[in-house]
């Protein structure tokens, strides 16, 4: 178990210090971007990388030094810096090509080059990496904007340099004068055949030498589009004169990646830094907390992260003109596009986060994905760059209902309800990966078993999502679309066997699939079993309770949830996969955080009356799972949703269902915390008394006036104000009365 911030250590470092001082770079300077890097495929510590850039940026860069997908570990090595648009390991990456600085004899090889770096002099921020290459005495350093990147090599020997490229997949790479350009055309699905990753590199002086292989020929003709280019270009160096190198990108062109050279890196290495790290502190600066400097290490590193996706997939022409190219139909289009993100997992907290730190951001991001459902037939569940065959459900909608009952209208709602409608009335036509099963769906209101992929998990989200689309055909004043959906998001309970006390598969004929295991994992279950998926209806808690037995029997049900032992069966998928072990290693029984289906888990305590509960659960799992370190999640990250799951929990507030506008609460990590909002305002959350002991609320007021109610609106946040609570060390065990608790499609 990861117990960096142990209660133990949180007990004597509030003793010490009530608030970390800031660093003189800012509070980028707490961002640990190794955070999560400790991982591989049996067994997630996040799944995460390195990764230098801006928020929301189209290319991020990280030191690599192993195979793909999984191709960093932080063990000390790099083997070059990599242009890289990588969401996770298991989408993996496109689009890459590689640098890395060089002297004395070449080595072209990774395996050949790789070179230690001092740990214990590195500086690894989102702004700004600087790593001492024990190999060949260089200082490596890297900064980045949106689409570009500046490098500063020091040769500190004052030997001739060498800089080595690698393009997956590379064709004309070409050197001419100070300059190397080329294409990727690296990807792992979701283009067109005319795909490709532009890119310019310059340096800052003449060249002595340039040579271009393919696949280890000897050509400086145009390497073909399936082949490995490798390029060096040599060059004199001093100690005293570090070489500068301006890396341009585009999904376009080679012309557009020179001018996002031109727009970004004006004023080269010094003038991007400050840029990026004035961002980076800006963006960050939005939450202010008094704790502990590890606490503060980790919350800054998970509100890092819960930036990092989607990316911007478009980009600024020379008049300064939106254009992108489409990864969904081969054009170039005006107007923004995003994609590099897991909606399945993202949608429960990053942007739920977003929505409140960075509204304007969100409905760009809207907007985004409005056009790739314009250009491509369909929203995206999983765009990167295009649409990819990962996961299940229609959570585009819960993104898009979500901002419409917050007010957030600032993208094309109708055109964002005209593709949800459809694809929740209109079965998907052969390759359109989205409600596969919805034939099945509409027919029985359940998903057979067999007859899609995950088939419990996969009624489970539909008859959400049903939920979400009818919020927003409320909006659009489609009365009779809203009541259709409406009815068919009491489909879960068609999934419901009370005789075992779970969601459970049926056949076609409506007969239960025998035999059931508890502890099976996979088949009609996704990436979980019966106790982590069965309570995945967060748009009626008051339902799935009244199918429990009532509400004190589905919190006997979570308690044994937490007490049993982290048990679990093959099942369905034949061997153990990495959720298996991250489950039994974090040691909360069979709550599994370190997987999406249980993110709202200890919230149903509070939806059934039990707040102190999830104030008890949620503080110890956020004490004992999060830190800054290599191994810092308790599972995939997945496009800062486990990381805004801690940033949300920790201050004390919870999305537990996006689409209604409500945050419930739970009991801070933080005596205060500062939230700056748009228009200058300012929410303020202030935690009398509290302590690694004193983890139960008291009483909540909301500018002075106490209340009773376990949840705020997003309207009240949004104005600002100050919540305060006083803290104390028993739980307060008072009833909760039905208006308080958070809302339910069939409370009374």
């Amino acid at each position: 178990m990861n117990k960096s911030l142990s209660l133990l250590g949180l007990g004597l470092a509030l003793q010490l210090s009530a608030s970390a001082a800031l660093p003189e770079a800012g509070r980028v300077a707490y961002v640990n971007i190794l955070q999560g890097t400790d991982s591989h495929p049996d067994l997630s510590h996040g799944n995460t990388l390195p990764l230098v850039g801006v928020p929301w940026g189209m290319t991020d860069w990280s030191m690599e030094n192993s195979g793909d997908p999984w191709y960093f570990q932080p063990n000390g090595t790099v083997d070059g810096f990599r242009a890289t648009h990588q969401p996770s390991p298991w989408i993996n990456d496109y689009g890459q090509f590689v640098l890395m600085p060089q002297t004395g004899d070449l080595q072209l090889e990774a395996r050949d080059r790789i070179s230690d770096y001092d740990v214990s002099t590195a500086i690894l921020r989102p702004d700004y990496e600087k790593v001492e290459l024990k190999k060949g005495d260089i200082t490596a350093e890297l900064t980045a904007a949106e689409r570009c990147s500046v490098f500063r090599f020091t040769y500190h020997q004052g030997q001739t340099g060498r800089l080595i490229l690698n393009v997956r997949r590379g064709t004309d790479v070409l050197v001419s004068g100070r300059t190397i350009r080329g294409v990727s055309r690296a990807n792992s699905g979701g283009v067109p055949g005319n795909f490709g990753a532009y890119f310019v590199i310059q340096l800052d002086r003449d060249l002595s030498q340039n040579h271009v292989s393919v696949n280890n020929s000897s050509s400086n003709s145009n390497p073909g589009p399936d082949d490995q280019a490798v390029a060096y270009v040599e060059f004199n160096t001093s100690p005293d004169a570090p070489v500068e190198v301006r890396v341009g990108t585009s999904l376009i062109s080679i012309d557009q990646a020179e001018q996002n050279l031109k727009a970004e890196t004006d004023g080269g290495f010094t003038a991007v830094q400050a840029r990026a790290q004035k961002i980076w502190n800006d963006n960050l600066g939005r939450i202010e907390i008094e704790a502990p400097e590890d606490q503060q290490r980790t919350f800054y590193s998970c509100l890092y992260r819960a930036q990092m996706f989607p990316h911007r997939l478009y980009e600024l022409d020379a008049t300064g003109k939106t254009v992108h190219y489409s990864p969904y139909d081969g054009k170039l289009h005006d107007g923004v596009l995003y994609g590099d993100i897991g909606i399945w997992d993202a949608f429960r907290t990053t942007f739920p986060l977003i929505t409140i730190l960075y509204p304007a951001q969100l409905n760009e991001i809207l907007q985004g994905f409005v056009t790739a459902s314009v250009e491509g037939g369909t929203l995206p569940e999983w765009p990167s760059p295009g649409y990819r065959d990962c996961m299940i459900g229609q959570h585009c909608a819960a993104i898009f209902a979500d901002a419409v009952v917050k007010g957030q209208h600032g993208f094309d709602v109708a055109q964002a309800y005209a593709s949800l409608r459809k694809s929740a009335f209109e079965p998907p036509a052969d390759g359109v990966l989205v409600r596969r099963g919805l034939a099945d769906y509409l027919k029985l209101g359940y998903i057979p078993d067999g007859a899609s992929t995950y088939a419990v998990s996969a009624t489970l989200d539909y008859a959400y999502d049903d939920w979400c689309v009818a919020q927003i055909a409320r909006d659009q004043n489609q009365p009779d679309d809203y009541q259709t959906l409406l009815a068919r998001s009491q489909n879960y309970r068609l999934v419901w066997d009370p005789g075992v006390g779970f969601m459970r598969p049926k056949d076609a004929t409506g007969h239960w699939i025998e035999p059931f295991d508890q502890f099976g994992w996979g088949g009609p279950y996704a990436e979980g079993g019966p106790w982590q998926d069965s309570f995945f209806v967060p748009h009626d808690t008051a339902g799935l309770a009244k199918l429990a037995g009532g509400p004190d029997q589905l919190a006997a049900k979570l308690d044994q949830m937490l007490g049993l032992p982290p048990v679990f069966h093959k099942g369905g998928y034949g061997g153990i996969i990495h959720e298996m072990r991250e489950m039994g290693i974090a040691k909360f029984g069979q709550y599994d955080q370190g997987n999406q289906p249980g993110f709202d888990s200890l919230y149903l305590f509070t939806a059934v009356g039990q707040p102190w509960q999830t104030e008890y659960w949620t503080r110890r799992v956020c004490n004992e799972l999060f830190s800054a370190n290599a191994n810092g999640f308790p599972g995939d990250e997945d496009n800062g949703s486990m990381a805004s799951w801690f940033v949300l929990s920790s201050i004390g507030l919870y999305p537990l269902c996006p689409g209604t506008p409500q945050y419930v609460f739970t009991s801070p990590l933080f005596t205060k915390t500062t939230v700056h909002l748009p228009q200058d305002r300012t929410l303020v959350i202030t935690a009398a008394g509290n302590s690694e002991q004193n983890v139960y609320v008291q009483k909540r007021q909301w500018n002075g006036a106490e209340v009773s109610r376990t949840w705020i609106s997003y309207q009240d946040l949004m104005q600002g104000g100050e919540l305060h609570m006083d803290m104390d060390g028993t739980a307060n065990t008072q009833p909760v009365r039905a208006e308080d608790l958070p809302y339910s499609a069939s409370a009374p």
